[in-house]
């Protein structure tokens, strides 16, 4: 017998309409039709003690404290970011993601010790993590939307199971078909899962961007990397009797720090074309975002992060965070094409109280 409340939480969510366009007459909103821009206020001297203690307790408690390590840093940087005037914040009870992180463990625990016995037992506990990681990936997905605020507002996600299910079957099936070729397609299909399914209050976003978007952000790195080895070798090649006095270990040499530097420089270049392609292609109701990102700044931020952190043992960690978010927030913008105060009253309506709480319950979030 179905209740009036199991009839509220299995109702779909149906985004009511937005007002068509923004009155002409009003000069106190149409002077918001402009971009709006994010902004972040945290410092690395600050954000380091924050992170010294997290490394500190999580030390002496055997890993145990991670999850309060982890609500106490998303807070900060959360707490710290601005955008029309109000911050974000991060509500997670530590204890749901140490339930989640302890279902991983066990999980990994009890394959580690089947895989002992014989391959079949291998196999079977391979198929039972295969078959659970979907489900894990949308717990944590509504997790982290439902403990995430805009100002007085939550953010909701509204993927199910059976989506889920479906995106990670496709992306699995693409990459061993392709043999890893169409890899980027399988990232383009969590991201619209990801994105296409989350809200801030009533108001909801899309990603906007084609499979092919993804595909050239992932390609165009290893084919500029194979460029300038190309062109390097055949430079080489053409100056090499002008190069004979350093010697050809000396031109070996030159050679493979060119190779290793247009190395260095794939995955950082990919993360930088990814984040471009994601942000410049999404919208929140019909307001589009835009980012101002350089790809090669961005790329730069990261190599010179791991060499600062190497240099340091670790100690520039917080630094090198607070510079890459830095950097990825304030590039971001959002152009508005609906009315501020309509936004704004639409954000601040959330969805059923009643589905919110029983994803409170059942949900937890198994990032580490």
């Amino acid at each position: 017998m179905q209740t009036p409340e199991s009839n509220i939480v299995n109702e779909p969510f149906i985004e009511p309409p937005f007002p068509p366009q923004l009155p002409p007459e009003q000069n106190e909103v149409t002077r918001w039709r402009k971009k709006q821009s994010f902004y972040f206020h945290g410092k690395a001297s600050e954000y380091f003690g924050i992170w010294i203690v997290n490394i500190l307790l999580t030390i002496v408690t055997l890993g145990l404290y991670a999850p309060w390590a982890k609500v106490r840093r998303l807070r900060y940087f959360y707490g710290n970011t601005e955008f029309f005037k109000r911050r974000f914040d991060f509500t997670g009870i530590p204890r749901k993601i140490l339930i989640g992180r302890l279902i991983a463990l066990a999980l990994y625990i009890a394959f580690t010790v089947v895989s002992n016995y014989s391959w079949k037992a291998t196999l079977i506990g391979f198929l039972v993590i295969y078959f659970v990681m979907p489900w894990l990936i949308r717990s944590t997905l509504r997790f982290k939307a439902r403990n995430s605020k805009f100002g007085n507002s939550r953010f909701y996600f509204s993927g199910t199971n059976k989506e889920i299910y479906l995106v990670f079957f496709k992306a699995v099936l693409l990459t061993i078909f392709t043999l890893g070729l169409f890899y980027p397609v399988a990232v383009w299909l969590f991201k619209k899962y990801s994105l296409d399914n989350l809200y801030v209050g009533q108001l909801r976003f899309k990603l906007r961007a084609e499979w092919s978007a993804f595909m050239g952000a992932f390609y165009y790195p290893f084919l500029a990397f194979i460029a300038l080895i190309g062109i390097s070798g055949v430079v080489l090649w053409m100056f090499s009797g002008s190069l004979l006095n350093l010697g050809a270990q000396t031109i070996g040499y030159i050679f493979v720090g060119i190779y290793l530097t247009g190395l260095l420089f794939i995955w950082p270049l990919i993360s930088a074309r990814t984040f471009i392609a994601t942000w410049n292609n999404t919208t929140v109701s019909r307001s589009e975002f835009q980012t101002t990102c350089n790809q090669w700044r961005y790329a730069w931020i990261i190599v010179s992060n791991w060499f600062m952190k190497i240099i340091t043992i670790g100690f520039m960690t917080p630094w090198a965070a607070i510079r890459l978010y830095r950097y990825q927030v304030e590039s971001l913008s959002l152009h508005l094409k609906n009315d501020p105060d309509s936004m704004i009253n639409r954000i601040q309506e959330d969805h059923s109280a009643i589905a919110e709480e029983i994803s409170d319950v059942f949900d937890f979030d198994v990032s580490l």
